[in-house]
């Protein structure tokens, strides 16, 4: 399947300028990234070392869906099977937010994967978007999850060696394996609406960048309880 890609900042003689991405003003998705960075700094060498990441996607996902429900008509923030969702009944969209590996927000050869491993409700939401594509082989029942919407993914990534978050909303159409316990990672996309970096340090000079794992947790999976 092609992939579909526009990049949000450009604009030539043919098209203008995307301002809004879904009728979501793009500051919008700026704006969530830049308080998950000002979370991400502001743990030191006595937090967990997960905290960084933890927070910064907490934070995303707080801001973003606070800054959509209050500044655009339809949308409602819920929690369905123990994951943070934006839907929007009226236009039949939903928006998950999850951290990507280093080809988010980058318009290569190699399509971006959720960074890390997901359970059955993501791959359910994922299956949900099937109808939406001509070229996806058929499957004989969609799950009892699928309501119609069409779910899109706010995916970013956090690079610490570029001092940068990327990011994109982007439309899945497939899983792949990931493991050996039945776990998927969203792995191809229709559609993929790319954001210009927006620098780690923002407006802080000489930045001390923090070291900590790769474990950037997300909680994008059902919480057991």
């Amino acid at each position: 399947m092609n992939t579909n890609v526009v990049k949000t900042w450009e604009s030539d003689e043919s098209s203008l300028q995307e301002e809004t991405v879904l009728n979501i003003d793009k500051r919008v998705f700026i704006d969530a990234i830049q308080s998950g960075i000002y979370q991400y700094k502001s743990v030191n060498k006595f937090h967990p070392i997960t905290a960084a990441g933890s927070r910064a996607w907490e934070e995303i996902v707080s801001s973003f869906r606070q800054m959509v429900v209050d500044q655009n008509q339809g949308w409602k923030a819920i929690h369905k099977d123990g994951m943070p969702l934006l839907v929007n009944s009226s236009e039949q969209l939903t928006i998950v937010i999850t951290s990507g590996d280093s080809n988010t927000g980058i318009d290569g050869d190699i399509q971006p994967r959720t960074r890390n491993q997901k359970g059955q409700a993501t791959q359910s939401f994922v299956e949900a978007n099937y109808p939406l594509f001509e070229d996806v082989a058929t499957i004989d029942i969609l799950p009892s999850t699928a309501d119609g919407h069409e779910t899109w993914v706010f995916l970013y990534h956090i690079d610490r060696g570029k001092l940068e978050v990327r990011f994109e909303l982007a439309l899945p159409t497939e899983t792949a394996l990931s493991g050996s316990k039945g776990r998927v990672k969203i792995s191809s996309w229709s559609h993929r609406h790319l954001f210009e970096a927006v620098p780690f340090d923002g407006q802080i000079s000489n930045p001390i960048p923090p070291t900590f794992t790769d474990d950037e947790a997300d909680f994008f999976d059902p919480i057991k309880k």
